[in-house]
């Protein structure tokens, strides 16, 4: 009876060893990769987004032909990253039964940032088939939160263990392995609106895929306030949300929606506020201080002209409509008038904001201005008198050109002149022409005489006295003429150069000794004088004076009879000097350079007569000595 009970013993002993099975492997997979074994190395990760839910299987793979085998007293541990996952539901199946005995659900808390749950005490009713069994699914919701990154769901490796017995009560363990599953979380595509409100009151017909919306207001909302929600909290909104004024008519705004991965939606919003506003926007009337405008509210142009001498013109305008207004600038006014074409508008605005311009095209006749307000020969300033239009200007030889600078009283009328101009000997006529902007013309004449080079030849070539043979020779300056008993002479004088001027001196109440000068002057100043020494005789002489002047000869022939002997003597005496000796000729002063003689001064020539008229008084004070 003992060995009965002990081989029972030892029966029993070999029916609970615990023995690996072969072939078997437990480990964690998700529902869209078939079921396959993932392990810690496999980096691809599956992209889920927010709010996603996602499946984990624990699973057992039996690859051997044991179909008998039960799972008893198993342990499933799986971890994941609480800020991205949170669990939602597990289901334990077998096949499709339900495990049963499930002992107890644990969560560890000890790591905040991390939760796991683990499931002991599996067992089962049926028996394992060959290939993937399904344990447990796990489901996982990501949470809206999260942040786009990279995470994972993992299984722990030698924390799991999960028991086989067969139909024999042997039991046997699987691998457990340890596996993992990489979940990407990309960031949010949603860029969509749930809501949009208008002052507070939600859009009735709103779609988060219809982007137009057509919204009429009435004339007094003057502005609204517009509000958005947009679905998804990673998404951004931007454009006209707030606080926004109408002006009337459509009003175009848009709502701007950029999902968290940078994608933008835009939702339109066509706001109509209707515009009861008046549209008259015309003139009741319109004059002007100068000229007469035949107007009409609907004719919006005119043409005025007016004469030169208006420079100013006063505009006056009333308005049809009370709620219209001008536009600043462009309302009544006074203006200044230029020469020419002048425009002038007129602008009003309707209440509703329409425009109408009028216009008003003014001509101002043009100057008739063509008179010069200056005018300047080589920097010599001309005064010009009004209305007098010839000038006369006058140059020496030397300036053989001039520079005319003329300017217009009126700035905008046009001067035709050369700047310089080359001078001819004689007269230079110079028309100057102002043309006024009206296009009248005058004409200023300048009569610039560039005067030819003076001569400086002051010689006579011949002088004639009546009567009387002076046998005149150019070289000559003084001459000895013995006259009548005339008082004056008629002279006449021949000039070498024909604009050179002769004037006769002491040609008057002539005696013995009188001196007639003849001054030549030329063009250039140059002076010659000629003189003429006057020897008057008496033709009513008294018998006494003719006894005394043949007493006078006779005792001139004795001292001439005395003189002459005593030459005689003394050439006897030099008949003795060698006859190779040469006898000095007296000198004879001729005048054969006729320029020395012109260019003898009057005080020189002067001193010359004196020195002549003293050689006579010597020799009449010999005479009287002799006498």
């Amino acid at each position: 009876m003992k060995r009965i009970r002990f081989l029972i013993f030892i029966l029993l002993l070999g029916i609970t060893f615990s023995v690996k099975a072969e072939n078997i492997n437990y480990y964690l997979s998700n529902s869209t990769q078939n079921y396959e074994y993932v392990d810690k190395n496999n980096n691809k990760a599956i992209n889920v987004k927010r709010g996603d839910t996602v499946t984990v299987i624990s699973i057992i793979n039996n690859k051997s032909n044991a179909n008998d085998l039960k799972i008893d007293n198993g342990k499933i541990t799986i971890r994941w990253d609480n800020k991205y996952f949170s669990i939602i539901d597990f289901n334990e199946k077998y096949y499709d039964e339900t495990i049963s005995d499930v002992q107890g659900l644990r969560i560890n808390s000890a790591n905040k940032a991390n939760n796991r749950i683990t499931l002991s005490g599996i067992t089962s009713t049926g028996y394992l088939k060959n290939g993937i069994n399904k344990l447990v699914e796990f489901k996982f919701k990501v949470l809206t939160d999260a942040t786009a990154s990279t995470t994972k769901i993992y299984q722990m490796d030698g924390e799991d263990s999960i028991e086989l017995i067969n139909s024999s009560q042997t039991k046997t363990s699987s691998d457990s392995l340890y596996s993992e599953i990489k979940y990407n979380i990309n960031k949010s595509t949603v860029n969509s609106l749930s809501m949009i409100k208008i002052d507070n009151h939600e859009l009735e017909y709103f779609d988060e895929d219809n982007l137009v919306y057509d919204i009429t207001v009435e004339s007094n909302v003057e502005k609204i306030n517009i509000s958005a929600t947009k679905k998804d909290n990673k998404s951004v909104i931007i454009g006209d949300v707030g606080e926004k004024k109408l002006t009337y008519g459509m009003n175009k705004l848009s709502i701007d929606v950029i999902s968290e991965s940078g994608v933008k939606k835009t939702y339109k919003l066509n706001i109509e506020r209707e515009d009861s506003r008046s549209s008259i926007n015309t003139l009741k009337s319109l004059t002007l201080s100068v000229g007469d405008i035949k107007f009409k509210s609907d004719i919006t142009e005119y043409n005025i002209n007016v004469a030169n001498d208006v420079s100013k013109v006063t505009i006056k305008s009333s308005l049809t409509d009370s709620k219209s207004r001008y536009v600043e600038d462009y309302q009544n006014r006074e203006i200044e008038l230029i020469e020419g074409s002048n425009k002038i508008e007129i602008k009003v605005f309707s209440e509703k904001g329409d425009l109408r311009v009028y216009t008003v095209n003014i001509n101002r006749a043009l100057s008739g201005n063509n008179s010069l307000k200056s005018l300047k020969v080589n920097d010599d300033k001309i005064t010009l008198v009004e209305n007098e239009f010839m000038y006369n200007i006058s140059y020496e030889n030397d300036i053989d050109k001039v520079t005319i600078n003329a300017v217009a009283k009126d700035e905008r009328a046009l001067v035709k002149v050369e700047d310089e101009y080359i001078l001819q000997v004689g007269n230079n006529e110079i028309v100057i022409k102002v043309v006024a902007p009206n296009g009248k013309e005058a004409s200023y004449t300048l009569n610039i005489t560039r005067k030819k080079l003076l001569s400086k030849d002051s010689l006579l070539t011949n002088i004639k006295i009546k009567g009387y043979d002076l046998k005149f020779n150019q070289n000559v300056r003084v001459y000895n003429l013995k006259i009548k008993d005339e008082d004056s002479l008629e002279i006449t004088t021949f000039k070498e150069e024909e604009n050179a001027t002769v004037e006769i001196e002491g040609n008057k109440d002539l005696i013995n000794g009188s001196i007639i000068k003849i001054n030549v002057k030329a063009e250039d100043g140059t002076f010659t004088r000629y003189f003429i020494n006057i020897e008057k005789g008496n033709s009513g002489v008294s018998p006494v004076i003719i006894i005394l002047i043949v007493l006078l000869i006779l005792l001139a022939g004795c001292i001439g009879t005395i003189v002459y002997r005593k030459k005689k003597k003394d050439e006897k005496k030099f008949d003795k000097i060698d006859s190779s000796e040469t006898n000095e000729t007296p000198k004879v002063i001729e005048f054969n350079n006729p320029m020395e003689l012109e260019e003898t001064s009057e005080e020189e020539n002067t001193d010359y007569v004196a020195r002549h008229e003293l050689e006579d008084d010597n020799e009449n004070e010999t005479e009287k000595d002799i006498s």
